[in-house]
């Protein structure tokens, strides 16, 4: 079988946020609250309010400045309806620090190019990683054939039945061993 691999990676500073809180602005992060990037900036700017979508905008305190930092990780697309939202909420003033990881944005948008190419994209990493499943979202969009796998075990090996040409992506925290392993086994996978 032919394989196409791309991959994923992040992780914001936690200077930013005190650096708001030393300017006055309450520190908002956009983001998932059990994210260990996120907690760590938490842990770093006191009373940080962590908003993961629209329904919890009512976290946000009225008639104060808002600093807004994101996850790392997060979309650009998600960050930007999130800041939407923020600023038709009515605010004092916003100041924005955009800590999207560039690098994530560009391995985001290779996965998505390489799905556009494959008959079957794999997204390994673990099943509980926001940044995995994150990019196994934005892999399905465009592809239906999208299936987020911590490794090689955990594939139902009757999906590979008609497929020609597989991609695969991994979340920033995937062992490269494993990803080395399941294109490995790909390669090497004979239809039965």
């Amino acid at each position: 079988m032919k394989v196409l691999v791309t991959g994923a990676a992040g992780f914001i500073g936690h200077h930013l946020s005190k650096l708001l809180l030393k300017e006055g602005y309450q520190v908002v992060i956009i983001g998932e609250e059990n994210h260990p990037e996120v907690q760590a900036v938490v842990g770093c700017a006191q009373n940080a309010i962590v908003i993961a979508d629209k329904s919890d905008l009512s976290k946000l305190p009225r008639e104060t400045k808002l600093g807004i930092v994101c996850q790392t990780t997060q979309s650009p697309e998600h960050f930007g309806r999130m800041l939407a939202a923020i600023g038709q909420s009515g605010f004092n003033e916003l100041k924005v620090i955009n800590t999207l990881c560039k690098e994530a944005i560009k391995r985001q948008e290779s996965a998505v190019q390489l799905c556009r190419q494959v008959d079957i994209m794999f997204v390994l990493g673990g099943l509980e990683s926001a940044n995995t499943r994150r990019l196994a979202d934005i892999c399905r969009a465009v592809n239906k054939q999208t299936y987020h796998l911590q490794n090689w075990d955990d594939l139902d090996k009757n999906l590979l039945g008609s497929q020609r040409i597989a991609g695969v992506t991994a979340g920033a925290s995937t062992p490269d061993w494993i990803i080395e392993e399941f294109v490995n086994n790909l390669k090497t996978f004979e239809k039965s």
